[in-house]
């Protein structure tokens, strides 16, 4: 095992406290509810210790804690140790698990104690800088859990362990300490089963119904999530009037008809009319409106006060600008996903040195935080990759400022629009089209498409001077890069597939039987290959390299499969 610091152990061990989820999947989170400090006797600790041996702290940051004491050195105030109680919540309809953690600062251990017999009790220690695991009085005929600690656990607290510099951490940290951090987790959870319970079935129905050919099991617990999410938010101390939400860019409406059916009163929005909209009760049809959502140009019921953006593309970096103008007392949820500025045009990174989406969050935030909201950054527990979210919650300013501040930002839109403009619409604001345009290479004028492969094809077959007389073995030309067909290609030749989703890449894969792409961006002429075919299949297209190769297709018309 690779060589560790202790640094790097109290910190996988503060890891594991918080998320010990993560390496039990039957788990769904840990809630921290008390940390004891263990002023003497660590070794002989139980719950019924006196108050002259613990001594109760605050639970916050269980890394800076335990790295800080790391760092001085444990000797300055006499603590042993931490004793951390923990509650962790079951994915199932079943009861919660207490756990206990015990964390000897003396003898550089982390114990993990369970109130039940469903888990094993286990011991993680640091000696001579490697780790040693330990279960403790494990059941027997218990395989799995050795399994477990074997090739689940080990390898990940080890990961953990590699997370942090060698060095004791500096104050910044990351921005989340976990998922669900805005709401109470156990609420949620509860909520969230409920709600498969009550509606996973019915919609799936709905979904089969409509025909709908993306994945439902995918999108209905996701969009059941968040709606958990929202109403648990909506119950709390953070929202103080009654709700009544937009959904803006609602899609298949799925997420206003889990809020309309828990009794709450919204409205859903979209450029499109979806083929489940026809399927929802009628409570749930009479409020989503196919309507172009563009710049300031629309109007909203006036009992409107949350706004909602749930992966709303081109909208997303509007919602808090929207927020803000429509009204003071207006609040949002949003979870960004494809990024894009404000323009319609696709999102140009301002730091190079993070990915599109982390760069777009941070973007959104600080909308946000112009549009004068105080702005709440959470991570959803949902089944997908981009699932950061962001709660505008009350304005940091006096409603006698409003109209100042709606012109202020109305202004920084502007600015914005001007410094990154949509290439079609020039610095005008264009969003997403009422018929959403096919860009595969396939709505090409067949002319141009003709001209644009006879080139292409041309360029390879004289990338590389070969025979070509009918008595040569059949040639096919050298390789040339993307990059090199691009340059070879005249401008005019570009634009025609500029605005195609993947352009030149795109058309050579539409062209597979005369073109084939290598590794490294490398493209060559595909040679052809005999292959079996059903005896009835009829011929329907020309063969290309029989038209177009100055050896002729090396196939015979019988074993071709165009024709001859």
């Amino acid at each position: 095992m690779d060589t560790l610091t202790e640094v790097q152990f109290w910190n996988a061990c503060s890891i594991l406290v918080r998320n010990y989820h993560a390496v039990n999947r039957k788990i769904f989170a840990c809630i921290i509810q008390q940390v004891d400090k263990i002023l003497k006797n660590i070794h002989q600790y139980d719950q019924d210790c006196n108050q002259e041996t613990v001594s109760e702290i605050c639970n916050d940051d269980i890394q800076q804690l335990l790295c800080g004491y790391c760092k001085n050195k444990l000797k300055d105030d006499g603590t042993e140790g931490f004793v951390i109680h923990l509650k962790l919540l079951h994915k199932k309809q079943e009861p919660s698990i207490n756990a206990i953690v015990v964390i000897n600062l003396l003898d550089k251990s982390c114990i993990l104690r369970f109130q039940c017999n469903e888990l094993d009790d286990f011991e993680i220690r640091f000696e001579t800088n490697e780790l040693k695991f330990k279960l403790l009085c494990p059941y027997v005929g218990k395989n799995n859990t050795f399994r477990w600690l074997e090739y689940v656990f080990k390898p990940k607290f080890l990961k953990w362990c590699k997370s942090t510099n060698h060095q004791a951490p500096t104050t910044q940290t990351s921005p989340f300490k976990g998922s669900l951090n805005l709401i109470d987790p156990e609420k949620y959870n509860q909520l969230y089963r409920c709600l498969k319970l009550k509606y996973s079935q019915e919609i799936l129905k709905l979904w089969q119904t409509a025909e709908e050919s993306t994945d439902p099991l995918k999108f209905i617990y996701e969009d059941l999530a968040i709606a958990a999410y929202l109403i648990t938010l909506w119950r709390s101390d953070l929202i103080k009037e009654s709700i009544s939400f937009a959904d803006l860019g609602c899609g298949n409406g799925l997420l206003v008809f889990v809020l309309l059916k828990e009794g709450f009163k919204g409205y859903g929005y979209d450029i499109r009319k979806r083929k489940l909209w026809c399927l929802y009760p009628f409570e749930v049809r009479q409020n989503l409106y196919e309507k172009v959502l563009e710049s300031y140009k629309f109007d909203l019921p006036s009992d409107v006060n949350f706004l909602i953006g749930n992966h709303s593309d081109e909208l997303s970096p509007w919602i808090p600008v929207w927020a803000t103008s429509l009204r003071y007392n207006m609040d949002y949820f949003l979870l960004p996903c494809c990024a894009f500025e404000f323009s319609g045009a696709k999102y140009q990174r301002r730091n190079s040195s993070q990915s599109v989406y982390s760069d777009f969050c941070n973007y959104v935030e600080d909308v946000s935080k112009r549009c004068g909201f105080t702005t709440f950054k959470d991570r959803l527990k949902i089944p997908s990759t981009k699932r950061i979210a962001f709660c505008g919650i009350r304005r940091n300013y006096a409603i006698c400022e409003h109209l100042t501040k709606v012109a202020e930002i109305k202004e920084f839109v502007k600015n914005e629009q001007y410094a990154h403009p949509n290439s079609v619409a020039g610095c005008e604001v264009k969003l997403r089209d009422y018929k959403e345009r096919i860009k595969n290479c396939t709505q090409i004028d067949r002319t141009i498409l003709d001209s644009l492969v006879l080139k292409i094809f041309f360029f390879l077959l004289n990338a590389q001077k070969q025979c070509y007389t009918i008595n040569c073995v059949w040639q096919g030309g050298g390789y040339l890069t993307l990059q090199e067909l691009a340059d070879n290609l005249e401008k005019s030749d570009l634009n025609n597939i500029k605005s195609e989703c993947g352009g030149l890449k795109t058309l050579l894969r539409n062209k597979h039987e005369i073109f084939e792409l290598l590794p490294e961006n490398r493209v060559k002429i595909r040679k052809p290959e005999i292959r079996r075919r059903p005896e009835q299949t009829i011929k329907k297209r020309k063969c290309f390299f029989n038209d177009n190769h100055p050896q002729g297709c090396p196939l015979s018309d019988e074993d071709c499969t165009f024709i001859h």
